[in-house]
Parts: C-alpha cells; sequence; structure tokens
C-alpha cells in the first residue's frame, strides 16, 4: 500500500504518496531526531529506502518572488553587494557582512549533511527509534544516494519554462557542494516536474 504523508507549511499544504517500492518515514517527527535536534542538529523532510538506493527530501513551499522570498536562489546578494561596494579595502577586512536571506542552496546542504550525520548515529544506538532500514548507507559500501529538492512556487513560477532554469542552477550547485559523499544524485523538481518514474506523487493544496 502506498505511504501518504502532508507537508504544511506557512504557503500551503503539499500531500505526498510514496509508492509501494520504497520504505520511507517522515524523519524530522521521528523519535531519535527529537532527541539531536537541539544539538543544532537539521533535518530533510523525507528519508526513504529502495533497490534504488537512499532517498532524501527536502520540501520547500514558496510562493512569494524571488526578490520577495525569504530564502534567496543566488550564492550572491545584490543588498549585501551594494553596501560592499561603498567600504574601503581597509573596512573590507574587518567588516563581516551576511544577508539575512539564507541561500537556499547553503540550506539544503547543512541539512542534507545533518541527516546523514543524524542516521549514523541512529545506526550507531543500533536503530535509532526504528531507523534501521536506512543502515545500508553505512553497511552496503558505495549505496547510491538520491538528493531531492522538492521546490514548489506559486503558479507562474511553477510553470517549467520558468522553473526549469532555476531547478538546473540549483541542482548544479548542490551536487557540487555535496559531491565529497560521493555517488550521489540531485534533482529539484515540483507538482509539474516531478518524474512519474520515482514513485513519488504530490499534490499542493495551498
Amino acid at each position: 500500500m502506498p505511504t501518504l504523508f502532508t507537508e504544511k507549511t506557512t504557503t500551503g499544504r503539499l500531500d505526498f504518496e510514496f509508492s509501494d517500492n520504497w520504505q520511507v518515514c517522515k524523519y524530522d517527527d521521528q523519535a531519535f531526531y527529537a532527541k539531536i535536534k537541539n544539538k543544532g542538529i537539521k533535518a530533510v523532510d523525507f528519508v526513504a529506502l529502495s533497490q534504488s538506493g537512499i532517498l532524501l527530501v527536502e520540501v520547500k513551499y514558496v510562493t512569494a518572488t524571488d526578490d520577495n522570498s525569504r530564502l534567496r536562489f543566488s550564492a550572491q546578494d545584490d543588498a549585501v553587494n551594494e553596501i560592499k561596494n561603498q567600504l574601503t579595502p581597509e573596512q573590507l577586512v574587518k567588516i563581516r557582512l551576511v544577508s539575512a536571506r539564507p541561500y537556499l542552496v547553503d540550506e539544503v546542504c547543512k541539512k542534507v549533511t545533518d541527516t546523514v550525520l543524524g542516521l549514523f548515529a541512529a545506526y550507531r544506538k543500533q536503530g535509532g527509534d526504528g531507523l534501521a532500514f536506512t543502515s545500508p548507507l553505512f553497511t552496503s559500501g558505495d549505496t547510491p544516494i538520491l538528493v531531492v529538492l522538492f521546490l514548489e512556487r506559486n503558479t507562474a513560477l511553477n510553470q517549467p519554462e520558468h522553473f526549469k532554469p532555476l531547478a538546473s542552477h540549483l541542482k548544479l550547485e548542490i551536487e557540487k557542494r555535496l559531491s565529497y559523499l560521493g555517488n550521489i544524485t540531485v534533482g529539484v523538481v515540483n507538482t509539474l516536474t516531478l518524474p512519474a518514474g520515482l514513485g513519488i506523487a504530490a499534490q499542493a493544496n495551498g
């Protein structure tokens, strides 16, 4: 029987259905993660296992435009660069400017890295409250890791002609950051571009 999950955000609700090919849990709801999250360790939304490997899914539902979003989709922040251009070289050495809008790639990579660390801690704790199914990540050599950023936008920005160029940029940046994990594939999708062969269905109810 397919496994159903609902992911609620401030901008709407996403309903996910994982086919029988996946053994899946909502990782950030797991009892083991509750024990470690106060240590500054972040989590992706879903962890799943199939014969193809381990799947880590991070869900974002961002209906705001690129300029108005809490997150930014480019490594560069124009507002920060504008201030930097007004500073002298001496001031730039002494002052560190940080954008108040996190770069989405940074956030996703932090969550993936912390999730792998959390799963390893669960494995060391003999399964960690029901997470034993993820042990192939640590016991089967070069187990493939598939990282999926599920990025739902507003109706216009969700359309493939707008979404795919952004998805391609984010995919390359995430792959570059996480290449040290080895045998990793990254996908950036939404409800309109989710591959049918993945065995996951999603519907927005925002």
